[in-house]
């Protein structure tokens, strides 16, 4: 089959193997896949995730000079199915899922494996186990963007605002936004989110925000603190994910802020860590959504709760994906660029 491999630190179109499934998985036709900021990060820290990972227990298993096919932000159409399914799935139904395959070999993080393709491909395999069936009236574009939502979904809960806390969401990105949208969704608020990019203030607004910040012109903290009644607890939500971000939030938050960490930093970074000993922060990294978190995804955008339309922000093909890699840095123009590995319809363009 065709696919966007990368191997060795390079991004390349190719043909590898097609998936076959084994006991307890389905074969999928990737109709949408989204590129997401851990697809970057696979390109320029591969290496290093791989080497991290054999040494210390990651759950990543893959050489980075063999190919890994990216794309963990898919919606799928079952074209095969393997033995011993349980759940009455057929031939022609769509479906998204959690990231994971369970196989014989043990269990593998699509886009983060060499044995199992990701959703830049045209084919992938699944475990029927995590999936959820996508609904009629849901377009393949907006099912693949269950994904990122469930990891907001996540971080709105791992941050369980409680009365008297009130939260700023730092970076408006993807998961930003998904982060806020979850907010509003639970009646939370005010919600304060920052970004310098102004296509990204106005993605939040659309999401809930309360109250935007250029943190080029006014700081963040300062506009809660403005925004909140004298005493309320500051929970602040990380979602860039760049080196020296987070070092200025331990710096800059009030007193027994928590602080939610969802942005990846796969460069080494430095804490004044006494800044947050001193003011008593409690600081709390993220992991993975869990199968609750997908479902209550897929529930709010099939139900109309959270509208995540307006990420949709570009379409291309297999031939246009290494281009729209690199396009997606582009914080001016793009939430999510889709790629689509059977060729994008004519509605799209």
């Amino acid at each position: 089959m065709k696919a966007m491999v990368l191997r060795s630190g390079e991004l390349r179109i190719d043909q590898v193997p097609d998936p076959t499934p084994q006991s307890g998985q389905i074969i999928v036709k990737s109709l949408c896949c989204c590129i997401c900021a851990s697809d970057l990060h696979m390109v320029h820290h591969a290496e290093r995730l791989a080497t991290w990972s054999r040494e210390h227990g990651g759950p990543f298993d893959f050489d980075p000079d063999k190919d890994v096919v990216l794309g963990h932000e898919f919606c799928g159409e079952i074209v095969a199915v393997g033995a011993d399914l349980a759940r009455g799935l057929s031939v022609g139904d769509r479906v998204v899922s959690q990231p994971v395959v369970f196989g014989e070999s043990g269990f593998a993080v699509l886009g983060y494996s060499n044995e199992y393709p990701g959703g830049f491909g045209e084919y992938l395999a699944l475990s029927e186990s995590l999936v959820l069936p996508v609904p009629e009236h849901m377009s393949n574009e907006t099912a693949a963007l269950v994904e990122p939502l469930s990891v907001g979904i996540q971080y709105a809960r791992i941050a369980n605002i409680q009365d008297g806390e009130s939260p700023i969401v730092i970076g408006c990105g993807a998961i930003g936004l998904a982060v806020i949208a979850a907010f509003k969704e639970k009646g939370i608020g005010p919600v304060i989110a920052s970004d310098f990019s102004p296509f990204r203030r106005s993605m939040a607004e659309k999401m809930g925000a309360d109250k935007v910040v250029d943190p080029s012109d006014e700081s963040p903290i300062a506009v809660w603190d403005q925004a909140t009644p004298t005493g309320t607890g500051c929970v602040v939500v990380e979602c860039v994910g760049a080196p020296g971000v987070l070092g200025e939030i331990l710096i800059s938050s009030p007193w027994s802020s928590r602080i939610i960490v969802a942005g990846q930093n796969l460069e080494d970074d430095t804490f004044f860590t006494a800044s947050a000993h001193t003011k008593g922060l409690n600081v709390q990294f993220g992991g993975s959504p869990i199968a609750s978190d997908y479902s209550n995804a897929l529930s709010a955008i099939s139900t109309g709760n959270i509208d995540v339309s307006a990420w949709q922000t570009g379409h291309v093909d297999l031939d246009g994906a290494i281009e729209a890699i690199a396009d997606s840095t582009d914080t001016e123009r793009h939430t999510r660029i889709a790629i689509h590995p059977h060729g994008v319809d004519a509605s799209l363009r």
